[in-house]
């Protein structure tokens, strides 16, 4: 059957930080067949942020600053980290590829309603519901929402295997929770930084950098001249000698966890950013002493000092590393 191809408004309602948006792109394409709505791929990295830091023949990975993301170019198979899952097929039309609406809701942590009447599609984010597809599973479904089977079944009491096609699934969130619970042990107590020396000259520089603006996804510095939260401490500790991985999930697992009574400058602070809905890191940024951290997360200010320690943050915080 073929594509029956239409123009739509994309109204995006986005719910981040400290704002609710809205913002409205007009003459997208849409396809339709076989009962499957479709939007560029094109499209909507552009109007979720989502930035291409590399592909080759087969695939193009995406980022957003919270996770790397591997599309395909043909297929079904997507790569989100370490997890991969199934969407509706890639399909091309007029030399451009297509997302389902149902894989634009698994792959990017939104909610689609599409209007046809009113030649509308709206997006919500972040999303409340994950929208199944055959073979998922508990475990697989829990793994992509960074949850546990325990509390997936706890929200969706009728979710059972086999799971069908096209089933929504809410999004079990966790309550935000100040209190951190971890506690060190006697061995990382003693444990000494490796290399102390290196967090004033990582600060310094992160300092110097106050201001630069700030671009959700943003591509590498300097050429962008623009960073991401993430980008931006890749930045700085790899221009010490220490490398970063781009994301900040990745760079979350990366050296010691903390308490935050052991937080000292130079240590990264994770924590759950508002316009996801599916547990994930969204936001990380750089220990500089007196409950305050360099970080970047809109413009204006850009690159800026913000104080971590206050309920907003506290609210959201995940965990510490230890890089140095």
């Amino acid at each position: 059957m073929a594509f029956v191809a239409q123009s739509v408004k994309i109204v995006l309602f986005q719910k981040d930080y400290f704002v609710r948006s809205r913002r409205v792109s007009s003459n997208i394409r849409l396809l339709t067949r076989n009962g499957l709505h479709y939007l560029p791929v094109k499209d909507v990295l552009e109007i979720l942020e989502y930035d291409i830091l590399r592909s080759n023949k087969t695939s193009f990975s995406i980022t957003d600053g919270s996770e790397l993301i591997t599309l395909p170019r043909n297929g079904s198979l997507v790569r989100r980290e370490a997890t991969t899952f199934r969407i509706d097929p890639v399909v091309w039309f007029q030399k451009c590829r297509f997302l389902s609406l149902r894989s634009i809701n698994r792959i990017f942590n939104v909610d689609t309603i599409l209007n046809l009447k009113a030649k509308r599609v709206c997006i919500r984010q972040p999303g409340r519901m994950f929208i199944t597809l055959a073979g998922d599973t508990l475990r697989s479904l829990s793994r992509l929402l960074n949850t546990t089977t325990v509390r997936l079944k706890a929200v969706n009491r009728n979710l059972r295997e086999p799971i069908p096609s096209g089933t929504k699934v809410i999004i079990p969130m966790i309550p935000f929770d100040p209190m951190d619970t971890a506690r060190p042990s006697s061995r990382s107590r003693a444990k000494i930084k490796q290399e102390p020396e290196l967090a004033p000259a990582i600060i310094k520089l992160g300092s110097s950098l106050r201001g630069t603006p700030y671009k959700f996804g943003a591509a590498p510095y300097p050429a962008s001249k623009r960073f991401d939260c993430s980008s931006y401490l890749q930045y700085i500790f790899g221009k010490n000698g220490v490398r970063l991985p781009r994301t900040s999930r990745t760079q979350a697992r990366r050296g010691r966890s903390l308490t935050r009574s052991e937080i000292e400058p130079g240590d990264l602070i994770f924590f759950r950013r508002d316009r996801y809905s599916d547990n994930r890191v969204g936001h990380v940024g750089m220990d500089i002493g007196n409950g305050k951290m360099l970080n970047t997360y809109k413009s204006p200010p850009g690159v800026t000092v913000t104080t971590w320690r206050r309920p907003y943050w506290l609210n959201r915080y995940i965990t510490a590393r230890e890089i140095l």
